[in-house]
């Protein structure tokens, strides 16, 4: 009898043993889990702070004919919450992509601003050879995607599509 009863007790100590090994399994697990969930609130959070828009007259972009490739000016003002990183930047003009080599961008303001800050002005001009063929009074879709900074160790993209119309 004295030796059921030990080995029971060893049993008992087993079993809370083992459940509480499983219980701190289970509680690590549930708070990685809750961090990747978190995470990717503040990435959702983060997507609907970041924006850009077009700015400027749609129906008047520019194009410049003086180069062997033409070029075209327009636009884009940070209307997020968050900085922009402008050197992340994707142009497609009637959908074809200009290469990074083809943009170039500048910011306006006076001060003239160094960081694409939220509410700042971003002139954007791409050239490339197939311009060449754009006349005046022709209507072609200008389409920017752009990346964030990076914020709280994550960055988000915004883009636009806006159909304009080139005149020299």
């Amino acid at each position: 009898m004295a030796d059921g009863g030990a080995s029971t007790y060893i049993m008992l100590i087993s079993a809370l043993l083992i459940s509480s090994s499983a219980s701190a399994v289970l509680i690590q697990e549930w708070s990685s889990t809750s961090q990747v969930i978190q995470k990717q609130q503040r990435g959702l959070q983060l997507s609907e702070e970041v924006a850009i828009d077009f700015a400027g007259d749609p129906m008047n972009v520019h194009i410049d004919r003086s180069g062997t490739d033409h070029e075209i000016t327009f636009y884009i003002l940070n209307t997020g919450e968050h900085p922009m990183d402008e050197t992340k930047m994707q142009v497609l003009i009637d959908g074809l992509s200009v290469p990074a080599t083809g943009v170039t961008t500048s910011f306006l303001g006076t001060p003239t601003p160094t960081v694409w800050n939220p509410n700042v002005l971003l002139e954007v001009a791409v050239s490339n050879n197939t311009f060449n063929s754009y006349a005046d009074n022709t209507d072609i879709s200008v389409f920017v995607t752009v990346t964030s900074e990076y914020v709280s160790g994550l960055t988000s993209s915004a883009s636009f599509n806006q159909e304009v119309r080139i005149n020299g």
